[in-house]
């Protein structure tokens, strides 16, 4: 059996100049996931879940994206990461 998954490369490796596409197909479930399991403010979160995804945005394979934003995310709430906006979103 073989699965085959659309891969999106992007033009360039430059950070787009409108909106990050496909931002609102994962961005939402996983704020209310991480709201849900750890508070904090969910505008916050949204804020910071797209910062994580405009990193991504020149990104040859999109295909990983939601999970590392994810895991970002996650690494935040779980102290691992301890910069100022870290501090400031798990402190809620």
């Amino acid at each position: 059996m073989s699965v085959t998954a659309p891969v999106l490369a992007a033009e360039d490796d430059g950070a787009p100049d409108g909106p990050v596409p496909g931002s609102g197909t994962f961005v939402d479930p996983l704020v209310d996931r991480l709201h849900a399991e750890y508070g904090g403010d969910p505008k916050t979160i949204r804020r910071l879940a797209l910062e994580a995804l405009a990193v991504f945005a020149g990104a040859r394979v999109q295909a990983f994206v939601p999970i590392l934003v994810e895991k970002r995310l996650r690494e935040m709430f779980r102290g691992r990461d301890t910069g100022p906006r870290a501090t400031a979103l798990v402190a809620g």
